[in-house]
């Protein structure tokens, strides 16, 4: 398996992605997922990248039930949420 960018077809997840729908860049309309052929293959450092290019545009949060006591999280942050999203589809 590896980790594939793609979008979508026909508003559906291609048959080439088994698990899909991560990381997705609403700037491009392009999106993560693992699977074989299709796509474009990428490595865990450029998904790496990636994500924080988009956490750039588009900071990611932590995670609360008060939207008011959410805090941006940092680089390192998000990029231990990629290494360990790859840990658990084991990609890399």
């Amino acid at each position: 398996m590896a980790i594939i960018k793609y979008t979508l077809d026909n508003k559906a997840i291609p048959s080439y992605i088994s698990d899909g729908g991560y990381w997705g860049d609403v700037d491009d309309s392009t999106l993560i997922g693992v699977g074989t052929g299709g796509g474009e293959t990428i490595s865990q450092s450029d998904l790496i990248t990636r994500v924080l290019d988009i956490h750039t545009r588009y900071p990611f949060v932590t995670s609360v039930s008060n939207i008011a006591d959410e805090t941006e999280l940092s680089n390192s942050q998000v990029t231990e949420l990629v290494n360990d999203w790859c840990t658990a589809k084991g990609v890399s």
